[in-house]
């Protein structure tokens, strides 16, 4: 009996460790996989000599502030004896990191710093080439998620406004893939946590039982 009792202790105190951790797991998971970024669904299209703005801004708003955030261009391969990836822009640290950054882009790319507490990354280009045109790729390694946008320089492009981005270019997740999208997290969830109460109570019952046996040992051996 003693040792079915130590053995129910050192296992609910071993659970409550694993409780504690599964609880963290249900709070931060969500919110980190809740979160991806979003770009544009169109070209974003400009003449030679035009700035633009390449829209990029995390879903729902997350301060960005001090992370970090990578713009390259995927059409690009490394160059150089290490063949590293050089960057359009780097932000790291809370400042420009213009080692990890080619040098055409070094003075004609920012950040919007007010921009960044609301997850906005957007990303400023000045004086644009035909050398531009192309896939840009804005990645958060803070929250492994990425997007990309399509750059086209045409000499023939008219602006009739100085506001290069339209919010109908935004991608936007459809009532449908949204619902779709919450139903599979609760799924999820609910797997884990059915799981969790499984193996929760497998050694209950097992304790249950042992403690019946010996009950019933008693009696017989009165």
């Amino acid at each position: 009996m003693s040792e079915t009792a130590g053995l129910c202790e050192i296992f609910f105190s071993r659970s409550g460790f694993w409780t504690f951790i599964f609880c963290l797991f249900l709070v931060w998971t969500p919110v980190k996989g809740g979160l991806h970024l979003i770009g544009s669904s169109q070209p974003i299209v400009a003449a030679p000599g035009d700035d633009v703005i390449l829209p990029c801004r995390v879903d729902p708003e997350w301060d960005a502030v001090g992370k970090t955030v990578e713009w390259s261009r995927p059409d690009l391969r490394p160059t150089g004896p290490q063949k590293r990836v050089e960057y359009v822009f780097v932000y790291r640290f809370r400042k420009t990191d213009r080692d990890m950054m080619m040098d055409t882009y070094i003075q004609r790319t920012s950040l919007s710093q007010d921009g960044l507490r609301r997850g906005d990354v957007s990303l400023t280009i000045r004086n644009v080439s035909l050398q531009d045109q192309g896939r840009f790729r804005c990645f958060i390694p803070r929250l492994g998620v990425e997007a990309e946008l399509l750059l086209v320089v045409d000499p023939n492009f008219v602006s009739t406004t100085t506001e290069t981005v339209s919010h109908r270019n935004l991608i936007t997740l459809t009532p449908q893939e949204e619902t779709s999208r919450n139903g599979w997290v609760r799924f999820h969830l609910c797997l884990i946590v059915f799981s969790f109460f499984m193996i929760c109570l497998g050694p209950v019952s097992l304790c249950v039982i042992r403690k019946r046996q010996q009950i019933q040992k008693g009696t017989t051996d009165l």
